[in-house]
Parts: structure tokens; C-alpha cells; sequence
């Protein structure tokens, strides 16, 4: 898989200026905010080693799952004697965290990303209102869009880090035929755009632990979506359809074959190093990377 860095390319097309700025506006909350609460003025490094700014509660003890699985997705990547299913790669947070932890909650900043909450954490940060977080389990939000106008068919992506990272990711997805412009196609591209770039993630931080810094290996990197065909098509349909010669059960020639099958190639490649979930979460629990999506439309 090729490591290569976002491109933000705008596409062009019409649309009202109040419509625009209602998008820039949102964006700009979204990269000021903190997740949950507004950060004190006066901010404070609980690592300042890390040379972070604001709060940063990072835990290292990787425990069971306080809900009785043996192991949770923020803890040191699985040794098995079998190979990852499809099934395996599926993030079920009610499986992960007791009851108290909202989805929201589940999410916590550290630094220029969002990470899995622990789910031992029993108490929140008095300044940033979150939990303690495993910084090791990277979350990353990801969105496709599709919408049609008078110039016919056009889609885009958003992938999201965190809040002030670089990253961060609005980008159109290029062709004028309309056969390459759907919600599915759209999606699939923001999953291999975020796969890729967690190839990426992870030889960045190796370069830099090599030349001395800091950092703690990653384990696990988290796919947040809204997206129910996507997340169940990786980690529940795939096995059928290749058992099936990539049709489905009622013949068909499965749509999008090529790209599931990039997709897989990707998440296997990560699982060499890292864990790779696939979180399936509302439409209000995703919109940071949804109005990356739309902001791709929203530019001129």
C-alpha cells in the first residue's frame, strides 16, 4: 500500500454563499472545541514531556474489558494461533465499556487525535471533562457523500483525526460519470484513503522513534463510520462473497468487488502491526467527518 500524503483538492460547483458559510462556520467550531466541553483559558500539560498543549490523560494499563471480554480493543494487538476474521475486525463498544460511558465518551482528544477511552477510567478530568484514554488506539472518523445537481453526480470524503490535525482530510472524488459518483463508491474511498494513510501514521512515528522520540507503539486503529453497508460488508459479507466467486447469494456480481478487495489487502497489511476495527456509530456521532465531506463540495 502506498504511503502518500492528503490532498485537499476543491471541486467546483455552485452554490449558495449563505450555504458556504454556514459549512466554514462549523468547520471552525469543530477545530476550536474541545470534544464534550470548552477548554479553560488557562490550559495545562498533564504530560508536559509530550510538549502537548491542553489536557492529555493517557493510561497504559491495558486491562480485560470491564464487561468480561478478555481483551479489549484499546489493549497490546491479539497472538493467535488462527488467522483474523472478518468478524474479529467488528467494534462493539457495548461489549467494550460499562453501560455509563455514552458513545461520546467513548472518544476522548489527545493532542492533534482522538482516541479509544479506557474503559477501567472511573473518573473524568476536572478541566476537559473526559476520561482517561488509551493513546495507543487511534480513532479515525470517516465519511462519503454523494449529491446530485444540474451538472449531474458528484461525491467526496471526509477523514478526521482530530481537532488541529494535519491530516484531517476534504476531498472530492474526481470524474464527471455519474456510474463513479455514489454514497457506497464514496464511502469505500474515504476507508481506503484512511487505510492508507494509517500505513503512513505508522512509519511516521517509527521515523521518529527512531531519531529518539518519544512515542508509544500503537496497537489499534479504530474506523469510525455511519456507514452500515460499509462496515458490515468487511465484517460480515466479505467471507460469503469470496467463498461465492464474489457474487451474492442471488448471483449477482457483487458491486464494488475490485475496491472491497483493496480494502481487504489494506486492512491485512495493518494487522501485520496494529489491530484494525470497523465502528459503526449514528449519524450525530460522526459529523466531524462529515462536514469534512461537505466542505469539498462548499469551496469554489
Amino acid at each position: 500500500m502506498p504511503s502518500t500524503t492528503s490532498v485537499h483538492v476543491p471541486v467546483r460547483i455552485n452554490m449558495k454563499k449563505k450555504r458556504i458559510e454556514k459549512l466554514e462556520s462549523e468547520m471552525t467550531e469543530l477545530a476550536r472545541v474541545p470534544r464534550g466541553s470548552q477548554m479553560p483559558q488557562k490550559q495545562k500539560a498533564h504530560h508536559p514531556s509530550q510538549g502537548i498543549e491542553g489536557c492529555v490523560h493517557s493510561s497504559t494499563a491495558h486491562g480485560p474489558s470491564t464487561k468480561g471480554n478478555s481483551h479489549h480493543a484499546a489493549g497490546s494487538p491479539e497472538k493467535r494461533n488462527r488467522n483474523i476474521t472478518p468478524a474479529d475486525r467488528r467494534f462493539h463498544a457495548k461489549n467494550e465499556y460499562p453501560a455509563k460511558f455514552t458513545l461520546q465518551e467513548m472518544e476522548i482528544d489527545i493532542g492533534a487525535w482522538v482516541c479509544l477511552a479506557c474503559p477501567t477510567s472511573t473518573h473524568k478530568c476536572r478541566d476537559c471533562k473526559q476520561y482517561e484514554g488509551h493513546e495507543d488506539s487511534l480513532v479515525i472518523a470517516i465519511h462519503g457523500e454523494c449529491i446530485t445537481g444540474k451538472t449531474g453526480a458528484r461525491s467526496a470524503i471526509g477523514v478526521f483525526y482530530g481537532r488541529g490535525n494535519g491530516g484531517n482530510t476534504s476531498w472530492p472524488i474526481p470524474g464527471k460519470d455519474n456510474h463513479s459518483h455514489t454514497t457506497q463508491i464514496a464511502e469505500l474511498t474515504a476507508c481506503l484513503r484512511a487505510l492508507r494513510n494509517a500505513t503512513s501514521i505508522i512509519d511516521k512515528r517509527r521515523s521518529m522513534m527512531r531519531k529518539g522520540k518519544v512515542l508509544m507503539p500503537l496497537t489499534t486503529f479504530v474506523i469510525k463510520t455511519d456507514s452500515e453497508y460499509l462496515v458490515r460488508s468487511l465484517t460480515e459479507w466479505l467471507p460469503k462473497w469470496k467463498n461465492n466467486g464474489w457474487k451474492t447469494c442471488k448471483g449477482v456480481q457483487v458491486a464494488n468487488a475490485d475496491m472491497f478487495k483493496l480494502a481487504e489487502a489494506g486492512i491485512v497489511m495493518l494487522e501485520m502491526v496494529v489491530q484494525v476495527k470497523f465502528w459503526l456509530v449514528p449519524k450525530e456521532n460522526n459529523t466531524e467527518a462529515t462536514c469534512l465531506a461537505k466542505m469539498a463540495f462548499a469551496e469554489n
